[in-house]
C-alpha cells in the first residue's frame, strides 16, 4: 500500500496537484471479512508525501458511507435521521383536521423522503430496509389521517406509496439496464456477475431478468423463445441485443405496478374484512384478488388534490374503517369484556354498526337514496366494498363515494372534534 501511495504522490507532483488528506477527502478504510475484528494487520501510519493519511471505520463517498464491514449501518442511520427531520418539518403544522391533505402529503413523501431513501439503493438498501419500518409506518399514518395504524398493504394503497421492497427492485432494475445498455466496460462487468451466482450482487441480475421476462410477456419487448419465457435461468444477457435493455418511463411504471399487484395478492387476507354476521362469504378470496389493480389506484386516487385535510381524513376513515366513529371498531379496540356483542349504530339503533352499515344501511341517514343506488357496484361487496372502490377506474364512483361520506357525516351525532 505504501508503494501505491508513493506512486500517487509522484503523479500528483508531476501534474502539480495537491492532495487533501482531511476527513472524507483522502482516508483509508480497511474492508474486512464479516465477523472479523482483528486490527493487528493495520499499518501504523501511511503518508502521501509529508501528509498522513488517516484510517477510518467509515468514509463518505458520493453521499454514501462505506464502512469496514460493508453493512452500511452508518449510512442507513444517517439517512434515517435526515428523513425524520425533513418529514417532521414538513408535517409539523398538519393534524387530522388541519394542514396538507392526504394527496399533498403523499406527493411530498414521495418526492422529498423516498428520494433520499432510494439514493444509491442498488448498493446498500436491500439489506437495510428494516431501518425504515417505523418511519414508513408513521408516515402512512400521517398521510391517511388515521387514528390508529391500519394494515400495511391497505395503508400503502391509500397513501399511494408502493412497498419499499418493490421500489428497491425497480430502482435496481433501472440501474442494471442502464449499465447493460452503456457502451463501455460497465456492461462487461455486469455480465461477469451473471456468470457468478454466488456474487453479492447477483440478485440484481436476477431482478433484471425478471423484468425482461415480464416485458417479453406484456410488451413483446424481449425476443425469448416461448419455451424459455417463464424461467430467468435460461436467459443469457450477453446474447440479447442492446436495444433490449432500453426502457421507457411508462414501461417501468407498469412494471412497478405489476410487482405491487403481486405483493397485494400474496397478502389479500390483510386487505379483506370478514363479516361477523354472515355464515358464508359473499365473494371468495380469489374473486377479491382479481380486483387488484394498483395502477388504477395511482391514476385515480380517492382523494383529489383540492380536498381539505378534514374531508380527506373523513373519507379515508370510511374506506379503512379503523376509526372510533364506528362502533364495531371502537368496541373491538376498547372492549374489556370479550363476551359482549357489537353495539348497535348510534344513529338508528337497529343494526350493529360498521362502515358498511353507516354508508349503505343506516335508516337514520336521510336523502342518500340516489348516491347509494349509484354505488351499488361497490356496495354489492358488502364489508369489502373498499376493494372495488380503491381499484376502480371510474372517477364518478369515487366522486359519488365522497358525496355519500359527506352526507353521512353531516347527519352523524358526533363531530370530528370528539375523534381527534
Amino acid at each position: 500500500m505504501a508503494i501505491v501511495l508513493d506512486y500517487i504522490h509522484n503523479w500528483c507532483r508531476k501534474w502539480r496537484l495537491a492532495v487533501n488528506c482531511d476527513r472524507n477527502k483522502t482516508e483509508i478504510v480497511i474492508i474486512r471479512p464479516r465477523g472479523s475484528s482483528d486490527d493487528s494487520a493495520s499499518p501504523q501510519q501511511l503518508k502521501i508525501g509529508n501528509k498522513v493519511v488517516t484510517f477510518a471505520k467509515n468514509s463518505k463517498v458520493l453521499g454514501v458511507y462505506i464502512d469496514s464491514n460493508l453493512n452500511f449501518m452508518t449510512h442507513a442511520a444517517d439517512v434515517l435521521k435526515r428523513c425524520w427531520f425533513n418529514w417532521n418539518t414538513l408535517t409539523s403544522m398538519t393534524g387530522r383536521l388541519t394542514g396538507i391533505n392526504s394527496s399533498g402529503l403523499s406527493l411530498l413523501f414521495r418526492t422529498v423522503i423516498l428520494t433520499k431513501i432510494l439514493y444509491a439503493a442498488p448498493v446498500w438498501l436491500r439489506q437495510r430496509t428494516d431501518f425504515f419500518g417505523d418511519l414508513l409506518s408513521r408516515a402512512r399514518l400521517k398521510i391517511t389521517g388515521g387514528q390508529v395504524h391500519i394494515a400495511k398493504p391497505l395503508s400503502e394503497l391509500l397513501a399511494c406509496v408502493p412497498p419499499i421492497d418493490v421500489l428497491v427492485e425497480t430502482v435496481v432494475t433501472k440501474f442494471v439496464l442502464k449499465g447493460l445498455a452503456a457502451k463501455d466496460n460497465i456492461s462487461a462487468k455486469l455480465l461477469q456477475i451473471e456468470a457468478e451466482q454466488n456474487h453479492v450482487f447477483f440478485w440484481q441480475i436476477a431482478a433484471t431478468k425478471r423484468y425482461l421476462v415480464w416485458k417479453s410477456t406484456q410488451l413483446d419487448g424481449v425476443q425469448i423463445q416461448d419455451s424459455n419465457r417463464d424461467s430467468i435461468r435460461t436467459i443469457n444477457l450477453g446474447s440479447l441485443e442492446p436495444d433490449t435493455f432500453l426502457y421507457s418511463k411508462e414501461e417501468m411504471r407498469q412494471y412497478t405496478c405489476s410487482l405491487w399487484d403481486r405483493s397485494l395478492k400474496s397478502s389479500i387476507n390483510h386487505l379483506t374484512r370478514d363479516d361477523p354476521f354472515s355464515i358464508l362469504p359473499i365473494h371468495s378470496q380469489e374473486e377479491l384478488a382479481n380486483l387488484i389493480n394498483s395502477e388504477a389506484t395511482l391514476d385515480f386516487p380517492i382523494i383529489p388534490r383540492n380536498m381539505s385535510r378534514q374531508n380527506s381524513s373523513q373519507v379515508l376513515d370510511f374506506v379503512h374503517g379503523r376509526s372510533l366513529r364506528f362502533q364495531d371498531f371502537s368496541f373491538s379496540y376498547l372492549r374489556y369484556e370479550r363476551s359482549l356483542t357489537v353495539p348497535n349504530c348510534l344513529e338508528c339503533g337497529q343494526l350493529p354498526d360498521s362502515t358498511f352499515h353507516k354508508l349503505f344501511e343506516c335508516s337514520a341517514i336521510k336523502d342518500v337514496e340516489g348516491p347509494r343506488e349509484e354505488l351499488r357496484v361497490i356496495s354489492s361487496y358488502e364489508m369489502n366494498f373498499h376493494l372495488p372502490l380503491i381499484f376502480s377506474k371510474d372517477k364518478q364512483v369515487k366522486s359519488n363515494f365522497r358525496k355519500l361520506v359527506r352526507a353521512v357525516i353531516e347527519q352523524s351525532l358526533f363531530g370530528d372534534q370528539l375523534l381527534v
